[in-house]
């Protein structure tokens, strides 16, 4: 199954401040909604507390260790990467995107084969953070920019797709295609 990261991040790698994005730009939602869109889409509870409601047209699932953890109905739950990417698959979902938080992107980097980053033009403060990924295992597909419409900052879309098979990632259980090992 091909798992694929999906963010905005400033130019320091910046992700979220309070618990919310520190910019608004409806090209780039709009541009989440095309790539999320009839997938299932793997966050942690911070950022679906940060949504309004489950996001139509996905499937959406939450990680939580937590098993008390009870999310509005619809919403599947995850313990581990490999529960979250065995969900996806049995729902028949031609990928699993990656939506956040920071500790989200985390766990999937290793297990990632593809990030469409939003690269925003903002400098300003952050507590939430991008992690960090080594350039040189990455390749720029595609590459487009949009320029600054009123108050939102300019962006480019960035298509990284990796070059060859992730590694294996041991604390899911699962190898580089996600099946168990």
């Amino acid at each position: 199954m091909r798992v694929s990261l999906v963010a905005a991040v400033g130019r320091r790698g910046q992700l979220g401040l309070g618990g919310r994005l520190p910019w608004r730009v409806p090209g780039d939602l709009a541009n989440f909604r095309r790539l999320t869109l009839g997938r299932h889409v793997a966050m942690g509870r911070g950022t679906l507390g940060s949504l309004p409601r489950p996001l139509p047209g996905r499937t959406t699932v939450v990680l939580s260790r937590d098993p008390s953890f009870a999310p509005p109905g619809g919403v599947l739950v995850a313990r581990s990467a490999g529960e979250a990417l065995r969900l996806a698959e049995a729902g028949g979902s031609p990928e699993l995107v990656v939506a956040g938080g920071a500790a989200i992107y985390a766990l999937f980097l290793p297990l990632c084969h593809g990030m469409r980053l939003s690269r925003i033009d903002y400098d300003g403060e952050a507590d939430a953070w991008f992690p960090p990924f080594d350039p040189g295992a990455w390749e720029v597909a595609e590459r487009r920019e949009f320029p600054r419409e009123g108050p939102a900052p300019a962006w480019a879309l960035e298509v990284l797709e990796r070059r060859g098979p992730p590694p294996e990632a041991p604390e899911t259980g699962l190898d580089a295609g996600g099946r168990p090992r």
